[in-house]
């Protein structure tokens, strides 16, 4: 079978005649920009042209694109493509970026079809590539860029990528050094900066870059930033998050304000050297030599660049009294034309995720998981499969069976011939209304609740009470879902070095399951973290993932051969590690004047946090998961009396932290509660909340922010409604949600004005984006977002059919606005979430007089 590949023509095989284009591309041809995201067509991330339309390849047999020229990411040329990347980059598009060659495509098909596309256009092509990352709207913003653009003649040059700086394993005497255990001076001039945390879409990869390049006084575009691991050390780690106890990991939103005064002060000792080694060598004191964009200066007429003093610079010692800069002096920090350091490879289909990992000899594996959690094999029958061409093994493993092939197409093929028998006895077998029915029990009955905070009397408050509500809210099990599903690689070498290629958000976990898997010592464990894409919480697990399966597989097969676990949409749902599923009662009370007296709210959900290693000895106080009752025990208002209550419960489902922890659900359910008890009490909502934030006078600023630029208390059209939700979680946040109602009596999100405090702003543009993403990530998961199992526990949900994703159509217009701060920065990757669910259902209350308390919404009005 002949094809023709970005203008070549290609052989290939004619085994793989019906073998998706998609699988041909990555696997035979090595071809890896062009993305698996669910293998059904749902998502597009697959997307190549086929004689110039934009085509799904997961859904295109290869030989229907016999005759026919195929484009991939790799072969697009032209000044469509030059004038969309240009865009791309220019407006920060990218976050985790593993859609967005599939994204450029779509927008070059579009603007070779239609040279000045309406807005209405834009988003009725561009509603079949899902964004997890939420970059819709700089997605659109870019699209009408690019037309205008070409619509002017004034093409830009094509978009190139940096070449990835390869971060050699650390030496004993590097270990030491203060400074080149972060940052390296290369001889061409470049800075390379080993970053602690996963760069996983947030943009920690440019704001330490920034950091970096402001405490240097570093030109910004010499800076380059690479994955940071391997670095335990005796006493402690030298990438370790001192949040969690100082062990590496990225989670929380930490990222920033962790690494705040870490980066800069490497960085300031970094410059303090340069200085250092300059003086040395034109014997001129340190105080006279100045730096700018990289170059040290001397008033006599001295200069020269970081390179030409970079290895003197490593021979001296740090001076002592080393500072970073006073802000006076930033000239970085909050600029907003800073453009993302990862975003060109991203758009070109250059960066190396862990799906993209390639290594002689390597084989793929598709393991087959139980259809229930917690059931085990009893029988398999591997004929057929091992028959199937490719095939090259069938290994039963802890958690399922897998086959191993030469392509993951391959092993898909023997997959679906495996004749496997499931023993259930010890499985999950309730039903997610069975599980409903339990967490609904357990608050009732209140029989194993642990209290996690109280003040006053809430009992006596209530009881005595001129207004008062009595509500339950329920939230379902929710997926991650990052568009890159999990996977991981390893090898292990002829020195016993077991080598591990994934986008872990802890190394450290990576090798805790790795070593497990092996059988080794977790020091024989080399990790090498890729970009991941996206995680949302996801690649924070320590076993009973595709680390742990790769290793088990690997070393079923003597070690013989690389091995690539690549989970298939289907698979990944069916490993868990869900956000728990949650039910909370919340009482609460006001007096006749109108003020709040007491909340009594109890919650029944799983914990999470003992899932992860040493992060549970953090996270558990007295039998309490933090990181469970996180929202409602650490909540910004003033409450006479409060009692919190918890009580964990334990099913056979894996959970896992997801975007903004227990938040997501405490706060659900603490912001319609008082959205209720503000109606029943005839109050203002905002004012009522304003009252309860006497304390708190950082939230009450964005709450007045939020409420002044969405015109709050101003009527709107008629069949339009507000709901208003506020926040203290990471920063301090209030957002105001309008809907309204069509003629099919269908709820639309219109508009999200969105105020934040979170300290000084390194990256403003960075900081919107994010807060963009996170307030359609957290719309998906309440409009529509709900894992379900079926009769006797069976996993029902299990690609983005049943998991809808927000989309281009449904975009609502998002107004963010940036508090100005001096205080230390904090992150923000997840601070949108929490208050998203509530401000909806808060407008919806409003609008129709509906309240929702079950999640998801569409289980309850109409979208």
């Amino acid at each position: 079978m002949k094809l023709v590949v970005n203008g070549a023509e290609v052989e290939v095989d004619d085994r793989h005649a019906k073998t998706p284009l998609l699988w041909v591309l990555r696997d035979v041809l090595g071809l890896r920009g062009t993305k698996f995201g669910c293998g059904a067509g749902y998502c597009a991330a697959c997307t190549v042209l086929i004689d110039g339309h934009n085509v799904k390849a997961c859904q295109t047999p290869a030989d229907r694109a016999v005759d026919k020229q195929v484009v991939t990411v790799e072969g697009v040329t032209g000044p469509v493509i030059d004038a969309i990347r240009d865009a791309w980059h220019t407006n920060n598009v990218v976050q985790c970026g593993y859609c967005q060659p599939g994204q450029t495509l779509a927008a070059t098909a579009l603007l070779e079809s239609e040279s000045s596309p309406s807005e209405a256009e834009i988003r009725a092509w561009m509603n079949g590539n899902l964004c997890r990352c939420g970059t819709y709207p700089r997605i659109e913003r870019a699209i009408k860029e690019a037309a205008s653009t070409l619509a002017s003649g004034d093409g830009p040059e094509p978009l190139t990528a940096h070449a990835e700086p390869d971060w050699r394993p650390l030496t004993d005497e590097e270990k030491a050094d203060p400074v080149h255990r972060y940052i390296r001076f290369e001889a061409n001039g470049t800075i390379v900066v080993a970053a602690s945390q996963l760069e996983m879409g947030q943009g920690i990869h440019t704001g330490l870059a920034t950091i970096v390049a402001e405490e240097l006084d570093a030109d910004f575009e010499s800076i380059r930033v690479v994955h940071g691991a391997n670095g335990k050390f005796a006493d402690g780690d030298l990438y370790g998050n001192p949040f969690f106890g100082g062990f590496q990991i990225t989670g929380d939103s930490t990222s920033t304000s962790v690494n705040w005064q870490r980066y800069r002060l490497i960085a300031a000792e970094a410059r303090a050297r340069l200085i250092a080694a300059a003086a040395e060598e034109w014997q001129v004191s340190a105080s006279e030599i100045t730096i700018e964009s990289s170059v040290l200066s001397h008033p006599s007429g001295l200069g020269g660049r970081f390179t030409e003093f970079a290895e003197r610079a490593r021979r001296l010692p740090v001076p002592d009294g080393v500072e970073p800069k006073d802000a006076t002096e930033y000239r970085l920090f909050g600029r907003d034309d800073l453009l993302r350091v990862d975003t060109p490879a991203k758009i070109l289909g250059k960066t190396e995720y862990t799906i993209d990992v390639n290594l002689p000899g390597l084989l793929t594996a598709v393991v087959l998981h139980p259809p229930k959690f917690g059931a085990s094999v009893a029988s398999v029958d591997d004929s057929a499969a091992l028959a199937e061409p490719g095939v090259k093994a069938v290994v039963p493993i802890q958690d399922g069976v897998a086959v191993v092939a030469e392509t993951f197409a391959d092993a898909q093929r023997g997959i679906r011939a495996l004749s496997v028998v499931w023993e259930d006895e010890k499985a999950e077998r309730r039903s997610s209304e069975e599980l409903f029915d339990e967490h609904r029990r357990l608050v009732e009955s209140n029989e194993r609740a642990l209290v996690a905070a109280e003040i006053g009397d809430v009992d006596a408050a209530i009881s005595g009470a001129k207004h008062a509500i009595d509500a339950t809210y329920e939230l379902p099990y929710l997926a991650h879902a990052p568009m890159e599903p999990n996977n991981a690689v390893c090898r292990m070498r002829d020195d016993g070095v077991l080598e591990v290629w994934v986008s872990t958000e802890s190394p450290v976990y990576t090798q805790i399951a790795a070593s497990g898997a092996a059988g080794i010592e977790q020091d024989k464990v080399r990790v090498y973290v890729t970009y991941a894409g996206g995680s949302f919480g996801l690649r924070s697990s320590a076993a009973h993932d595709p680390t742990w399966e790769v290793v088990e597989i690997a070393k079923a097969l003597d070690w013989k051969y690389p091995i690539k676990v690549q989970s298939s949409r289907e698979e990944e749902f069916k490993t868990g590690h869900f956000r728990p599923m949650a039910v909370h009662r919340v009482r609460a009370a006001a007096d006749d004047q109108g003020h709040v007296t007491a909340v009594h709210q109890q919650l029944a959900a799983a914990h999470v946090s003992p899932n992860m290693p040493f992060v549970g000895d953090v996270m558990v106080k007295d039998g309490i998961d933090i990181f469970t009752t996180s929202g409602a025990v650490n909540h910004p208002y003033k409450f006479p009396s409060l009692k919190l209550e918890a009580t964990n419960v334990e099913t056979g489902i894996r959970t896992m932290i997801w975007r903004s922890v227990g938040n997501s659900h405490t706060e659900f359910a603490r912001e319609s509660a008082i959205d209720e008890l503000a109606l029943a009490a005839g109050r203002d909502p905002v004012d009522l909340r304003s009252e309860l934030l006497v304390d708190d006078p950082r939230t009450r600023r964005a709450l007045e922010v939020a409420a002044e630029y969405s015109s709050w208390g101003t009527p709107l059209q008629e069949g339009w409604a507000r709901g208003v939700a506020s926040s203290g979680y990471l920063g301090n946040t209030a957002q105001i949600t309008e809907v309204s109602l069509d003629e099919n009596s269908r709820i639309h999100v219109e508009r999200i004005v969105f105020a934040v405090d979170i300290g000084r702003v390194l990256n403003p543009n960075l900081v919107r984006s994010q807060i963009e993403g996170g307030l359609i990530f957290a719309l998906s998961a309440a409009l529509w977002g709900e894992v379900v199992l079926g009769q006797g526990g069976e996993i029902i949900t299990q690609n983005f059919d049943r998991y809808p994703l927000m989309r281009m159509r449904s975009l609502p217009q998002i107004d963010i606005h940036l508090i100005e701060s001096t205080e230390d920065p904090a992150g923000v990757g997840e601070l949108a979430v929490p208050t998203t669910a509530p401000a909806l259902a808060n407008a919806i209350a409003a609008l129709t007089g509906t309240r929702v308390r079950r999640l998801p919404v569409a289980k309850t009005v109409r979208i």
